[in-house]
């Protein structure tokens, strides 16, 4: 904004500097001339004071508007990215329809395979639905970096394929975390749990991959996490808990309760040696239920190993062993946690699985994927034959990508679930994927 008071002052020095200068050079004695010399020049200082002190009041008046538009942001830094991704596949049921509206039909999901229907069927699909979107931020504060983390992707149950293909999106992620330390953090919010090893997921077309065998779960927790200096981390969660349970005798069975008084307790150490990284991580668990009238509380136990072998050549080789009371952490919830016996008591369920995964690099711009997952449940001996014993799957891929953040690629699965009377049934699925990651 123009100071007017200021301009009227430089108008007042300037115009009669212009009046000046027309007489200046009319006839004059040399005492005179002299005279009207120096008070051009007083009159020019004047004006030069004038000028400066109008360009500090400026700068001052542009340096109070940018403090008041950046103060909101209080030095708050912003980021944002995700992918957008299309997947087509063609399934073939070896025993059966597929289940009705299913996750399964968009990723491999174990427990949804058929056994012993009457005949196998075969059906495409192809969505957009594991397209995602992710918003951060960062803020600095006398006490150490808050960041927080939000994020979302659209891979509900109840898409409409008739007309729109609409899908409601959904959260992933959702959590702050606080650096109070150069070297420790707390978390507060939903994201991996603590007792997975995200690092070992490998490269498919899969959402997941191999998922028979590999700890997958996402859930609101509390975790402090401490980095030593020489290498190395541990992480400590209180997580949210469920249970679930099979009928094994008691007349009960439900594919989860909702009545657990304590959390679940995560640990997980990541190290490093040479060209391996590794996890070992634990999980303590109650696992009860309450009808009303009979209740039972039970403590569950597991682990998991996991590691990555980073070859010189750009290839890796990926492996993760579990075993425990793992129920809803292990194949998507393909086995529960305990068996209800005929007294009420829980008979908690021990799995055991894993996967291997080796990736190798054809080019830089080429690359291939092969792996292999499977668990086990040691069911109870009176639970139903038609509960699943066994689920496993393998999976072989080819990716190719033209440029950075952009890929192709097609995959081919086999998955396959077995019942404890020795029934099974088997998925083949070919799925192609195109991906761009954006940042």
């Amino acid at each position: 904004m123009v100071n007017r008071k200021k301009m009227a002052t430089v108008s007042g020095v300037i115009l009669p500097m212009l009046a000046f200068s027309g007489q200046l050079w009319a006839n004059a004695t040399n005492e005179e001339l002299a005279a009207r010399v120096e008070q051009l020049e007083t009159l020019v200082t004047r004006l030069q004071q004038l000028v400066v002190e109008q360009g500090e009041q400026q700068q001052e008046m542009a340096t109070t508007v940018s403090k008041k538009v950046d103060a909101p942001l209080s030095g708050t830094k912003f980021s944002y990215g995700g992918y957008v991704k299309f997947d087509a596949m063609s399934s073939s049921f070896s025993d059966g329809e597929r289940a009705t509206a299913s996750i399964g039909d968009d990723i491999l999901v174990p427990s949804t395979i058929p056994v012993d229907g009457k005949s196998g069927a075969s059906r495409f699909d192809s969505s957009a639905k594991t397209s995602r979107f992710w918003f951060k931020t960062i803020t600095p504060t006398d006490m150490g970096d808050v960041r927080t983390h939000i994020e979302m992707d659209l891979l509900t149950f109840d898409g409409d394929e008739r007309i729109t293909n609409a899908n409601h999106s959904r959260i992933r992620h959702a959590y702050l975390a606080w650096d109070y330390h150069d070297n420790a953090s707390l978390l507060f919010g939903q994201t991996w749990s603590t007792f997975m090893n995200v690092n070992v997921l490998p490269e498919t077309v899969d959402f997941i991959g191999p998922t028979s065998g590999g700890i997958f779960n996402r859930q609101a927790q509390a975790r402090w996490s401490y980095r030593f200096e020489k290498g190395g981390a541990v992480h400590v969660a209180l997580e949210n808990p469920s249970s679930g349970a099979i009928d094994g005798g008691g007349g009960i069975e439900s594919s989860n309760f909702d009545d657990n008084s304590l959390p679940d307790l995560a640990l997980r150490y990541d190290g490093k040696a040479g060209d391996l990284s590794y996890s070992l991580a634990a999980i303590g668990r109650q696992i009860s239920y309450d009808t009303g009238t009979q209740d039972e509380d039970a403590y569950g136990l597991g682990l998991s190993l996991s590691g990555k072998y980073q070859f010189s050549n750009g290839d890796d080789l990926k492996v993760q062993l579990n075993h425990g009371h793992l129920g809803r952490y292990i194949a998507l919830q393909a086995f529960r946690d305990a068996a209800v016996e005929a007294d009420g008591d829980l008979d908690l369920l021990d799995v055991t699985g894993g996967f291997i995964a080796y990736r190798h690099f054809w080019s830089p711009r080429w690359r291939t994927t092969l792996s292999y997952a499977m668990t086990r449940a040691d069911n109870a001996g009176d639970v139903a034959t038609t509960n699943t014993e066994e689920v496993s799957n393998y999976g072989l891929n080819l990716f190719y990508s033209p440029t950075d953040k952009l890929s192709f690629g097609m995959e081919y699965i086999r998955a396959k679930r077995e019942l404890e009377n020795g029934s099974d049934g088997d998925l083949k699925r070919l799925q192609f994927t195109g991906k761009y990651v954006f940042e």
